[in-house]
């Protein structure tokens, strides 16, 4: 394996977007969907002085991105590691679209981590709202979300 992409859980990395520097910490490893990571809260100028304290506050929300890819080709910056917070816990379960074929929004996938599967429902209870997207996201949709102030709350 080459040494460039070797992450460690709790690795915090820098990705630079259109608004600022966003960060993102490395939490786990799936072997069929790839690296989990915690998208943290805010955009920076520079790394902020309170970086501790975001890193071990309440992350936005949970996504599959390809962390050691966008580490070898410099899409993220390692910063540091930090241990992942107390109590921290990897969701059970996701969240994702149903479009129908006119890109309308017909209902929702809730899926579980653990067996991969689905229940389909047609509308999300304020709890499922709370739910982080299932599937991965590219460097770009990563970007793009966070530039976008993308929240959970606003999503559909």
């Amino acid at each position: 394996m080459n040494s460039v992409a070797r992450i460690k859980v709790g690795d915090v990395f820098e990705v630079d977007t259109p608004r600022g520097k966003a960060y993102i910490q490395y939490v786990s490893h799936n072997e069929m969907i790839g690296e989990l990571i915690r998208v943290l809260p805010g955009v920076y100028d520079k790394i902020p002085d309170n970086i501790k304290e975001i890193v071990t506050g309440k992350e936005e929300y949970f996504v599959h991105f390809p962390v050691k890819a966008a580490k070898k080709q410099k899409i993220v910056e390692l910063i540091s590691n930090f241990d992942l917070p107390k109590g921290l816990e990897i969701p059970k379960k996701f969240r994702t679209e149903i479009m129908n074929n006119d890109g309308n929004l017909v209902g929702w996938h809730i899926v579980d981590y653990e067996t991969w599967q689905r229940e389909t429902i047609s509308e999300l209870t304020e709890e499922q709202k709370k739910l982080s997207p299932w599937g991965t996201w590219n460097d770009t949709l990563l970007i793009e979300r966070i530039s976008q102030e993308w929240t959970l709350e606003n999503w559909r």
